[in-house]
């Protein structure tokens, strides 16, 4: 993508707090003398809004792409693909993309700025970084039982002892007006 476009930033994508919800930009720069579409494409589509998300830049002009986020638990293990390649000016960019298979590419990594001080912050403690590596974590599922309900004594509910007396009475009785 070198000769086509011209990505900033090169390899960490940054997010950072904006009007309650996370924001980052990429700059693409056209920096070759034809038409260059561009595609973005994320790791994680369901949770990203990308403005524009597909286009065609012509020779010496740039473009601010706009990617926004609310939920900043998955951003540092998110990754951005910019797709790019040559198109004449009258070509439907989104054809283009569903026809073309190569096509330059460059992935960016994603990161929060919590992430960066969460990890100066565990390399500043006691821990040394052999034990942070070493450290395994376990998976533990938990199950929620729903609590049962109180059963009121009522004229319908039998004690377990008067259940017991029908089992071991009742066929007596039945025997008794059983006539042989």
């Amino acid at each position: 993508m070198d000769q086509l476009l011209l990505v900033q930033p090169e390899r960490m994508l940054k997010f950072e707090m904006e009007n309650n919800q996370y924001v980052a930009r990429i700059v693409l720069q056209n920096v070759s003398a034809i038409f260059v579409a561009f595609k973005v494409r994320l790791s994680n589509q369901n949770d990203y809004t990308v403005k524009p998300s597909i286009g065609v830049l012509r020779a010496g002009n740039s473009v601010t792409l706009q990617l926004t986020t609310e939920n900043a638990i998955s951003i540092n293990v998110d990754r951005v693909q910019i797709l790019a390649g040559p198109i004449s000016n009258n070509e439907d960019v989104i054809q283009f993309f569903k026809k073309q298979q190569r096509l330059n590419q460059r992935i960016l990594k994603c990161s929060s700025g919590e992430a960066s001080s969460l990890s100066s912050t565990v390399y500043k403690s006691s821990i040394s970084p052999q034990e942070i590596n070493d450290f395994k974590t376990t998976t533990i599922k938990t199950e929620y039982v729903k609590p049962q309900k109180k059963q009121s004594a009522s004229k319908d509910v039998l004690s377990l002892e008067e259940q017991i007396k029908l089992i071991v009475f009742i066929p007596h009785l039945f025997l008794c007006r059983v006539k042989i």
